[in-house]
């Protein structure tokens, strides 16, 4: 059985998500890279999403599953990391008042 979970794993790859934004605060400058890659951040949909707001996402690209999602909330750049966009639907940044960041997922 444990090898049919990463078998399943392995044959995975990032597909198209909703991304949602669950901080309380307007997203800008929304960017997303491969986590393992440390490169270049590329723009992610139209850039911006208000709070509660979702926008679907065209799958990234790549064979990996974990991604960097970074965007600028209200006066902070936040870093969401190793973010898993295989077998998911919906993927919702979240930040607590404190900073900590977290990503729910559907």
């Amino acid at each position: 059985m444990l090898g049919a979970v990463f078998l399943a794993a392995w044959l995975s790859t990032p597909g198209p998500f909703v991304l949602a934004n669950g901080t309380g605060l307007g997203l800008t400058q929304i960017a997303i890279r491969q986590s393992t890659s440390g490169g270049v951040w590329k723009p992610l949909g139209g850039g911006a999403l208000s709070p509660g707001a979702r926008a679907s996402e065209p799958a990234p690209g790549g064979e990996l599953c974990a991604f960097d999602i970074r965007a600028k909330a209200g006066d902070a750049l936040v870093t969401w990391q190793s973010v898993n966009l295989c077998d998911v639907k919906v993927v919702t940044l979240n930040r607590r008042s404190d900073g900590t960041a977290w990503v729910d997922y559907d």
